[in-house]
């Protein structure tokens, strides 16, 4: 009785999340001119408000630049994050455990207190307006934890086995460690990727140009552009969450047992 109760307030829940997400669908559909002209009825829908977006916007080279940066941002995040992982679980080292201690102390500092910081230090650079500005801070001691975490179950007799046969450092690690640790790799990605595309402050303050913006930033502005016909700002909304929520989709088998692994479940 309690487990159907449990069942039917889940659905309930559910149900309300997923409105928003109805709403913002159909009302790309219509030309509408207010917010609040909200019809579930089939009548009058059109793909006119999407035609317009990739005719007369930006729109593919803020979804190229979005895509771009958070496809590198999750190779480069899982690179260093598993490299730095394998060397906190499995290296012997003066100071490992303090280093990594305050490591994980950066992640409560709120990410809006280096955004100074973070744009002198990318001016100094160069770097403004450009890849480099936008991909480079995506790697998080988060990312250093979940793999580190996901290291750590991986037997120890089994390296020292591949050391006692003559395989080098490298050699362990991308073919021993790396394919034992598949789920958890594929958590991280989905966290950068998805952390990467719904990113906003920084990219705002980092990028000046349209060339350089991504796809919130490019619908922001579109937003303030098309103030009257609600249907393309929800149009350009839903083309920005699909990309997402399909990447979330097709990996969530593994991101639910990398989640598990990695020992942030619970």
């Amino acid at each position: 009785m309690t487990r159907n109760i449990g069942r039917v307030l889940l659905i309930t829940i559910a149900g309300f999340m997923v409105i928003p997400f109805i709403y913002m669908f159909m009302t790309s559909l219509r030309v509408s001119y207010t917010a609040y002209n909200f019809k579930f009825t089939l009548d009058e829908l059109t793909l006119n408000n999407y035609r317009e977006i990739f005719k007369n916007t930006n729109f593919i080279i803020y979804f190229f630049n979005s895509l771009f940066i958070s496809m590198s941002g999750v190779v480069l995040n899982v690179v260093f994050s598993s490299l730095a992982g394998y060397a906190f679980a499995k290296m012997e080292f003066r100071g490992r455990e303090r280093i990594f201690f305050f490591m994980l102390l950066t992640l409560i500092i709120p990410s809006q207190v280096t955004l100074l910081p973070l744009y002198v230090i990318m001016r100094k650079l160069g770097w403004l307006n450009t890849y480099m500005a936008l991909i480079l801070p995506l790697p998080t001691a988060m990312g250093v934890f979940i793999m580190r975490q996901s290291i750590l179950k991986v037997p120890r007799d089994l390296i020292d086995c591949a050391r006692i046969d003559g395989c080098s450092e490298g050699r362990i690690f991308f073919e021993i460690v790396l394919p034992l640790i598949k789920p958890a790799i594929i958590a991280l990605s989905i966290f950068t990727f998805i952390g990467a595309w719904n990113e906003f402050l920084w990219p705002l303050i980092a990028t000046t140009s349209d060339s350089m913006r991504t796809l919130t930033v490019g619908m922001a502005s579109m937003n303030a552009q098309y103030t009257v016909n609600y249907g393309l700002v929800m149009a350009g909304a839903t083309l920005t969450f699909l990309p997402s929520f399909i990447f979330y989709i097709l990996l969530q088998k593994q991101f639910e047992e990398g989640v598990a692994l990695s020992g942030l479940k619970g």
